[in-house]
């Protein structure tokens, strides 16, 4: 392995780097902030006071952006608490990611898509608890030689009780249902907009784009890096089990799936009526923000991170969530349950008459699209357990596959084992 890939870049052995890089952004962040506060983004007729910096509160587990926390105080004597999200500042990551884009969608989504789905519930005289969202102050996305500027502003959730779990990748069973309840909440305003107003709906989901995949129509990871994150599992699950899967009709389909990668995923995002809807399409752990009772049991689910949103199946957040969130065990033990979780909160959601899937039409939704869950926690989950902050700026496409096939080892690959083996035990692979 070369010097550069053993080098993962950590924030903690660039201390002085990172600190710099802090100051430097919360410097540009207090130079925006008078505008901002003066065209209303915080409420009519203020003005700018003062942006105090959090510097014992970093971003974790923020990979896209640079994550600021800190307190806005205007002229009224309020007090903010909010979170701003930069760009990266590597072109080269910020094109690759599609980093515009995504701040793109992020403010598409809290300005008009968010708004526009929760306008269609209270329209509808729907009694009950909706999905929750932080408040949206302020977005900009210029690009160009003016990207250094480009943020998002968003309130800061944890003074009212939200935060991470406290596991790193894998939640239990109790964080996983409530998990599953605040995602069919947020499907379920899709629903309702679909059927309040096709129209307008059709219109607002327009201005999502796309983050998969770049000019060329290929992966955001290209040399073949799909099939070669899969075929870690299936050599490991034929290490350990030959016997048993040298011969499945479903392993092989499973090979053929990602000996064409590319395809597979985007027939895996083809959107299919009637049960299309707006997805999260990052959902997993990292982007979701737990509320706990006294007794330390999760009660209450905010998402967040909405800069890769798409239209397409439900599985394609259902999937991720399961994929890069539970262990082998969980999911032989509890599928049925939480899937039955998401089913049953689902239809409990929207309001009589509007058409949601059932158990079995979800089921057929998951053996077409579970591709995308596993074809993301294939190299994702690695780099989640590897704790790493962010990728050396000098990899190129081939370092930064051979890196991420590298991560994590035995158990990593043994994890992605589990998942091939998974796809293939429950014949998810009519992709």
């Amino acid at each position: 392995m070369s010097s550069r890939l053993r080098s993962e870049w950590h924030c903690r052995d660039r201390a002085p780097e990172c600190a710099y890089r802090q100051a430097m952004d919360s410097t540009i962040v207090r130079e925006e902030f008078p505008e901002i506060v003066r065209n209303g983004a915080f409420g009519k007729n203020l003005q700018y006071v003062s942006f105090d910096l959090d510097k014992d509160h970093v971003g974790q587990d923020q990979y896209m952006s640079t994550v600021l926390f800190g307190t806005v105080t205007t002229s009224d004597g309020s007090k903010f608490p909010v979170v701003i999200k930069l760009k990266l500042r590597n072109e080269k990551h910020r094109v690759q990611f599609k980093i515009d884009s995504q701040f793109h969608n992020e403010i598409t989504m809290y300005e008009r898509v968010i708004p526009f789905l929760l306008q269609c519930q209270r329209s509808m005289a729907v009694v009950g608890d909706w999905s929750t969202f932080a408040r949206f102050f302020y977005g900009r996305n210029k690009c160009g030689e003016y990207f250094e500027r480009d943020l998002i502003v968003l309130e800061n959730v944890n003074p009212l009780g939200f935060r991470l779990s406290e596991a790193r990748l894998f939640l239990d069973y109790d964080h996983l249902v409530a998990a599953c309840r605040a995602l069919a909440k947020f499907h379920g305003l899709s629903y309702t907009a679909k059927y309040k107003d096709p129209h307008h709906f059709q219109k607002v989901i327009k201005d999502i784009r796309d983050t998969q995949f770049n000019i060329d129509g290929q992966w955001i990871f290209k040399n073949d890096a799909m099939r070669r994150f899969g075929k870690r599992g299936v050599d490991r699950l034929l290490e350990r089990s030959g016997d048993l899967y040298r011969d499945n009709e479903h392993l092989r389909r499973f090979n053929v799936l990602i000996d064409d990668g590319n395809n597979s995923l985007r027939q895996a995002l083809v959107p299919r009526e009637p049960f299309s809807v707006v997805c999260h399409g990052d959902f997993n752990r990292n982007n979701m923000l737990f509320r706990y009772d006294e007794a330390g049991h999760p009660v209450d689910v905010l998402l967040f991170d909405f800069g890769v949103p798409r239209y397409g199946s439900p599985v394609v957040d259902l999937s991720f969530l399961f994929y890069m969130n539970t262990t082998q065990k969980m999911r032989e033990s509890r599928w049925d349950d939480l899937l039955n979780t998401y089913c049953l909160t689902l239809a409990e959601t929207v309001p009589s008459g509007i058409r949601v899937p059932n158990r079995a039409e979800l089921d057929s939704e998951i053996a077409k699209c579970a591709y995308y869950g596993f074809a993301h926690a294939s190299f994702f989950l690695a780099h989640q357990l590897e704790h790493v902050v962010t990728l050396n700026e000098e990899m190129s496409d081939e370092e930064i596959v051979e890196w991420l096939l590298q991560l994590g080892g035995d158990t990593v690959t043994d994890l992605v084992a589990d998942m091939v083996q998974h796809i293939v035990d429950m014949k998810y692979t009519n992709v």
